[in-house]
């Protein structure tokens, strides 16, 4: 159970952990995040979240207050504190308290801890069903807090039960809300975009492990072209690569669990493994 969040410095109490009402996070929505898994006490891929956590804060003008070695030494903090050393953190650098409501002052760095989610038996059987919508995110490199546009059609996905959507425009599609996007094609080459995305730290090392399997091709993907996939899989710091089954009323493949994918997601756990065997710092 996590008891413990960091807010500017200070570990905190889950329950008294606040943000001031002047947050400019409340009244612009401005602020970035990025989040990853800790196993055995260990971030995974510790830097490079961090790598993309500070040119997040470059792009959006957000000075973090701490350098690399102090942020490290607060985020092992809290793991300690909390001392769930299988868990996940969540950094949040925001535009901090605003006299007026609109200009930037001192930022507020908190860094939070959470219980990773547990997926039901079900999708881990069957894997994901998509919608396609259109919309492309503002500044897509960026890992903002602005996730309005996957919010707002919430109803719609329950309506279709879908699990998540898939942006496109223009006949090219992007990415999930939270999740790269991958297919496979009928002759095993694996394919993904290589623009208007979030550059996943799990994308990337998918990407990695995949090239030294499988051709590989990063570049433009045609909506058309996933309806004739072998398979299709998402991508994330907590799912690895898992399976996209139905993208609208579109059955991807034969609808399950693909040997692409299932080969993929077998050689990503085992580089975690490895990651965090070389990695681990006692707590």
């Amino acid at each position: 159970m996590i008891k413990y969040h960091n807010i500017n410095g200070i570990i905190t109490p889950v329950e008294e952990s606040f943000v001031h009402v002047s947050e400019l996070a409340l009244h612009r929505g401005y602020g970035i995040f990025d989040y990853f898994l800790v196993k055995e006490g260990q971030p995974v891929f510790f830097d490079d979240y961090l790598d993309r956590f500070e040119a997040s804060a470059r792009t959006m003008y957000l000075d973090i207050p701490l350098t690399r070695a102090q942020l490290k030494t607060r985020i092992y903090e809290l793991i300690a504190a909390n001392n769930v050393p299988n868990s996940a953190i969540k950094i949040l650098l925001t535009g901090g308290n605003s006299s007026d409501g609109y200009t930037p002052e001192k930022p507020n760095l908190m860094i939070l801890g959470f219980m990773p989610p547990v997926y039901p038996q079900e999708l881990l059987n069957n894997g994901y069903r998509l919608m396609t919508h259109e919309h492309i995110r503002d500044i897509a490199e960026v890992k903002t807090i602005n996730y309005v546009a996957s919010l707002l059609v919430n109803k719609k996905l329950r309506e279709l039960n879908a699990h998540d959507v898939l942006y496109h425009k223009n006949g090219l599609i992007s990415e999930s809300s939270r999740s790269n996007f991958f297919l496979v094609k009928q002759d095993n080459t694996i394919v993904t975009t290589a623009r208007d995305i979030l550059f996943g730290v799990t994308r990337k090392h998918i990407l990695t492990l995949a090239e030294k399997h499988y051709k590989v091709e990063v570049r433009d993907v045609f909506l058309d072209e996933v309806f004739s996939a072998k398979e299709a899989f998402l991508s994330s710091s907590t799912k690895g690569a898992f399976p996209v089954i139905k993208i609208d009323s579109n059955q991807i493949g034969d609808g399950k669990f693909g040997k692409v994918t299932l080969h993929l997601n077998s050689l990503f756990d085992t580089y975690v493994e490895k990651y965090i065997s070389l990695n681990k710092k006692a707590i």
